[in-house]
């Protein structure tokens, strides 16, 4: 079959590789759709990732129908439309003996340590299949992964009755969490972001926004002020932008909580005033780190299915298998883009 191999980091192309053996707990997926992960697929082809296992064939977010099962496979027939969870952990070190699973030392992840979605089928453990709701497409089942991140966030935010919260960033997981704390026990939520066409996203499902000028913090400051005079309960970051959560942190609540979602990449601008600690000391405020997630795809796949989490104007770019490289670059370089498919 066709697939992407990163022979090493930096060195992929696309080739024929066999087709994987379907055994008896596993199924074998036609891909219809993998989407472009863009800090993992952009690290595969540079750097790598610390999860990887070269060579390795990416792709995390991906959706098809059901071409093989094996004969311990029950739930599932040939021809179904699913997804599945990228996710696996041992269930036997440390952490998963104490219902932690999320920190596993063994953790493994497809288009990672395990053949991924920018091929032409994929072999995945029944466990991890998951039927995709009738009124999705291939191309929006591809965000369940995405959004299965962002409700355990949500997990993390355990947002209370009355709370008010600050979504920092417009990419698709800006745009996923901007919906689930719209939806949320909190009294508002509110998402920042600069680009107006992913905002319109937003504003088309209810979720209140601001503008942000990034030549121009003040425009945005003044804005936060002006609807939240005391401040906000939770900040969630998802852009990893170190000046854009200075300007924000300020309006945390004293015992507030800030989560940083989004990775910091680079190092402009990134200096931390021992003030800045000394400020979450004394008020009480809590840094909390979110990553990744184990056991969300249920609940993701549900808040899609039924609207409050929408997708379908996230795809703003769709390619063959044989123009990934193209792909990955307009994902890299195109500020309008969200969700990058391929349709291999």
């Amino acid at each position: 079959m066709k697939a992407l191999v990163y022979e090493a980091p930096g060195k992929g192309k696309i080739m024929e590789i066999p087709k994987p053996v379907c055994g008896d707990d596993d199924v074998i997926i036609k891909i219809k759709a993998c989407g472009i992960c863009k800090w993992s697929e952009l690290a595969h082809n540079s750097t790598g990732t610390t999860l990887a296992k070269y060579p390795c064939t990416p792709g995390h977010e991906f959706a098809g129908v059901i071409e093989e099962k094996g004969k311990n496979v029950t739930g599932f027939e040939i021809g179904d439309a699913v997804t599945a969870d990228n996710a696996t952990n041992c269930g036997d070190c440390y952490y998963c003996r104490n219902d932690q699973s999320l920190y596993c030392e063994n953790f493994a992840s497809i288009g990672h340590n395990i053949q991924g979605g920018f091929a032409e089928y994929v072999k995945v453990k029944k466990d991890k299949v998951f039927k995709i709701p009738p009124n999705l497409s291939f191309d929006e089942a591809t965000v369940a992964e995405p959004v299965a991140c962002a409700v355990h966030c949500m997990d993390v935010l355990a947002a209370k009755p009355g709370e008010k919260i600050l979504v920092l960033g417009v990419g698709p997981h800006g745009l996923i969490l901007g919906q689930l704390c719209h939806h949320s026990s909190a009294l508002k939520a509110v998402t920042i972001g600069g680009l107006d066409s992913k905002l319109d996203i937003l504003k088309e499902c209810g979720v209140p926004v601001i503008k942000m000028d990034r030549n121009d913090y003040s425009v945005h400051e003044e804005a936060i002020k002006k609807e939240f005079p005391h401040g906000v309960d939770a900040i969630i970051d998802t852009t990893g932008y170190w000046p854009l959560v200075q300007s924000a942190f300020k309006f945390l609540k004293k015992g507030g909580r800030f989560i940083q979602y989004g990775s910091y990449h680079s190092n402009d601008d990134f200096v931390i005033p021992p003030s800045w600690f000394n400020n979450i000391h004394y008020n009480e405020q809590q840094y909390i780190g979110v990553s990744c997630q184990t056991f969300c795809f249920d609940r993701a796949l549900e808040y899609m299915g039924s609207g409050k989490v929408k997708v379908d104007k996230f795809i703003t770019h769709k390619f063959n298998l044989d123009d990934y490289f193209e792909a990955l670059e307009v994902n890299r370089t195109d500020r309008e883009a969200i969700k990058v498919i391929i349709n291999p």
